[in-house]
Order: structure tokens, then C-alpha cells, then sequence
């Protein structure tokens, strides 16, 4: 690269060259934290050993059997008829295979020339890619299960779909709960837990719950402390840009994913953008969703091989599976179509896989 150190392009005024400073604090880039956080999205308990390419979780399946009568006409005796049940097992894979790992080279000579220290801001900024990428793949596999169980005709169809003139995203919200709260039998679940549900909404669904109104709720002190503060909630302090919660509907924590999570996840299903612009929030309970961080060697700096520098070697692998289709209820538009419906979605992470053609 030729030098430009001659173009001088200094602040000029009234025929006088003004002094410039070149400030020593960064603009930072803001992303937001993991907000599918454990216990509200995804399981992380069974992952405690993160040194391996695959977890293999196991659940006991739930004998199929139900009471008898002692007298009765059918298998009325004093011992029971029926042979011994056998216990059986289901087996579910958490893959550790995704991984951000690309060095970061900082030549001294680079640093010598800025005020900005360049380690400090590449790590800031490495954090918030990690955060964005285990976000938007925990919504990738939650989206690929269900849309790939229901094209199959594998579970019934549990979308909550809004009315085109007039939706109503608080009602959807409660209907989607109430879906959670129908079970799913064939994974041994009655009635999916409510400590572990979530709720993930754009960032136009959290502008048309309070301005419609559809959350303002009890006196009109209650009204204004939720206009006043932005959250969902008289009690919550709206956070969209750290960690994305903005409040509870129907006991459930919301939370704000951003335009560029919902992109990135869009990249990991091979989606092109704008593909699931259709689904406007989703409401998950974490217990269908396991997760795995191996952060154990997240982060190593060393001298680079280059010559006279910094190298960041980061080492952040990790992985997610969703098994139960049921967990997750999407909210999507009247006229939304399932994207898997030639074949079946797949989360891949976007450097792993051919970019999708775009016009």
C-alpha cells in the first residue's frame, strides 16, 4: 500500500491549518451478551465436561403402562398379568464441533502509531462475535428442529400465526405459553416446565407492545412507569443493547434479538436474508435445547511469528442441539411458509458452509 502520509487533510479555517487530536478513547461497537442464557432458553447442566466432540445425554423413557382394577374383568387378579416392563433408554448428541478460532496479528509498528490500544478493542470486539454466534446458533437449531419436525408431519403444527390487519403480540405470547403448556408425551413431558421458558421477540414487536398498548395493564401509575421506563413490565429496566431482557408476559422473560442476530442466524441455516423476516418472536423452553461451552482455552495472546507483534489466539468452541420440536413455539406472520419444505434446515456455521447466492 502506497504511503499517504503527504495528503495532508488537516482542519483548515479561515486560511489557517487548526490543530487535530487524535483521542486515545475507542467507539466502541456494541453487541449484545448471550441472552439464551441457561435456565431460560437452553440446558447447559449436562455439559460440565466440554473436552470432548460430542456429550451424549440419556433419558429414560417413561414406562407405557396405567393402572389396573383388582377385580376387574380384564387383568383383574391379585398379581398383575402383564410381563415385567424392561427399562429403555433415548440417547441425545450435543456436537462440540463449532469454533471460533482465527488469529488476530497486532504489528508493533501499528500500535506505535495510534493512541488506540488496538489488544484491548480486538478483544472487545472478539467477545461480542462469540456472543453473536452462540445467539444466533441457538435460535438456528431451535428454528431447524421445528420447521424440520413439522414439514415431516413428526409433530403437529404449534405455530401461533398473527392476524394480518391487526396483530396482536400479547395474546400471541399467552397462546404460545399455553402450547408449552400442552407437553409433549412422546418426549416424556406433561407439561413443559415454566421455570425455563423464554421469550425472543424482534425489536418492531417490543415497539408495538407499547404502543398499541397491549401491555398496559392495572392503574394508570403502572401505565406510566411502563411508558416512562420502555420495559414490558412496571418493574423492568429495559437492556437491548447488553443483555436484550426487557421484562416478563405471562411469567415469561422477553427478550430483545437484534436485526443483526436474526441475519446471522438466517447465515448458519443457509437462509437467504430476509428468509425468516416472517417469524416475529419465538417462545422456548429451554429443557428441549442442550448447549455446550468449551471456553476452557478461550483466549491465548502471544508474540506473533511475523515479526515484532501481538498474535490473539482465541479458542471458543462450542455447540448446541434441539431435540424436542415441541419446545419451541414459533409467532410467526398469517402469510409465513416453512423455508425447510425441499429439505431439511441445517445449522452450519456460516464460515463452514457456501454462502447463499444473493441478487
Amino acid at each position: 500500500m502506497a504511503s499517504i502520509l503527504g495528503d495532508i487533510k488537516t482542519p483548515f479555517v479561515n486560511d489557517l491549518t487548526l490543530k487535530r487530536v487524535m483521542s486515545s478513547a475507542v467507539k466502541k461497537n456494541i453487541f449484545q451478551n448471550i441472552f439464551t442464557k441457561p435456565g431460560e432458553a437452553v440446558t447447559e447442566e449436562f455439559s460440565e465436561d466440554t473436552s470432548a466432540a460430542q456429550i451424549q445425554v440419556i433419558r429414560v423413557k417413561p414406562i407405557n403402562d396405567d393402572a389396573r382394577r383388582i377385580g376387574g374383568a380384564v387383568n383383574g387378579g391379585y398379581f398383575n398379568e402383564d410381563n415385567a416392563a424392561i427399562s429403555s433408554t433415548q440417547a441425545y448428541p450435543i456436537n462440540m464441533l463449532e469454533q471460533i478460532d482465527r488469529p488476530i496479528d497486532i504489528p508493533t509498528n501499528a500500535q506505535d502509531m495510534i493512541n488506540v490500544n488496538l489488544v484491548e478493542a480486538e478483544l472487545a470486539n472478539l467477545s461480542g462475535r462469540v456472543a453473536r454466534n452462540i445467539n444466533a446458533m441457538t435460535i438456528a437449531v431451535q428454528i431447524a428442529k421445528n420447521f424440520n419436525d413439522l414439514r415431516k408431519g413428526l409433530v403437529e403444527n404449534n405455530w401461533i400465526k398473527l392476524d394480518a390487519e391487526n396483530p396482536n403480540f400479547k395474546d400471541a405470547i399467552i397462546d404460545a405459553g399455553a402450547q408449552l403448556d400442552e407437553g409433549n408425551e412422546a418426549e416424556g413431558i406433561d407439561a413443559y416446565p415454566d421455570d425455563g421458558r423464554a421469550v425472543f421477540i424482534r425489536s418492531k414487536v417490543k415497539s408495538t407492545l407499547l404502543k398499541t398498548g397491549q401491555l398496559i395493564v392495572g392503574g394508570s401509575n403502572t401505565a406510566q412507569d411502563m411508558i416512562r421506563k420502555g420495559g414490558l413490565d412496571a418493574s423492568a429496566t429495559p437492556e437491548v443493547a447488553t443483555s436484550g431482557y426487557i421484562g416478563e408476559v405471562n411469567n415469561m422473560p422477553v427478550y430483545v434479538a437484534s436485526k443483526p442476530v436474526w441475519r446471522l442466524a438466517e447465515k448458519w441455516l443457509g437462509l437467504a436474508e430476509g428468509a425468516l423476516d416472517g417469524v416475529e418472536a419465538l417462545v422456548v423452553s429451554g429443557i428441549g435445547t442442550g448447549r455446550g461451552l468449551a471456553f476452557n482455552h478461550a483466549i491465548k495472546i502471544v508474540d506473533t511469528q511475523n515479526g515484532q507483534g501481538k498474535r490473539i489466539q482465541p479458542c471458543y468452541r462450542f455447540g448446541a442441539e434441539c431435540w424436542d420440536a415441541l419446545s419451541v413455539v414459533p409467532i410467526v406472520k398469517s402469510d409465513f411458509t416453512n423455508p425447510s419444505a425441499d429439505a431439511d434446515l441445517e445449522a452450519i456455521p456460516p464460515k463452514s458452509r457456501t454462502p447463499v447466492a444473493t441478487e
